[in-house]
């Protein structure tokens, strides 16, 4: 299996940034690595639901929530051809105004190493930009007013 992983504090409470990163329709508001997200089994986060996400340079994919730990973690899993791509986002609470938020993406399957060592660069480019512009839509777009 190849694994790749981006970590990044956020200057916010947990359930701020949980709130922002569990809202998967309205990423393509704050995050430039998705043009489209579409619900396909009701907008909500649940385990068995699917969103159909489409990104730049990629190919259009449905995404199925295989785990989901409430205001923590959730997993989703998307299939092709001899690959299965794997993409966990958790937070973990370090203080009461300040988190962590980790995201992973592993390819997996008969052809998931060699896929992903072809998608090295475009994945850990991708995994940086979704941590950053999440630290900046939580620490800054969705500030609450004081």
């Amino acid at each position: 299996m190849r694994r790749y992983e981006s970590r990044i504090e956020i200057s916010a409470a947990s359930d701020r940034v949980w709130k922002a990163l569990s809202d998967v329709t309205r990423w393509p508001q704050w995050l430039p690595t998705v043009s489209d997200v579409a619900a396909l089994d009701g907008e909500s986060l649940a385990v068995g639901a699917r969103f159909r996400v489409r990104q730049p340079r990629l190919r259009t994919v449905v995404w199925t929530v295989t785990e989901l730990e409430d205001s923590r973690r959730f997993v989703w899993e998307s299939r092709l051809p001899g690959v299965r791509m794997i993409a966990e986002h958790a937070v973990v609470e370090k203080t009461g105004d300040a988190c962590e938020v980790v995201l992973r993406y592993s390819f997996d399957g008969p052809l998931g190493s060699v896929v992903g060592r072809l998608f090295r660069s475009i994945t850990t480019r991708y995994l940086m930009q979704e941590a950053s512009a999440l630290k900046y839509a939580v620490e800054r777009v969705f500030r609450p007013a004081p």
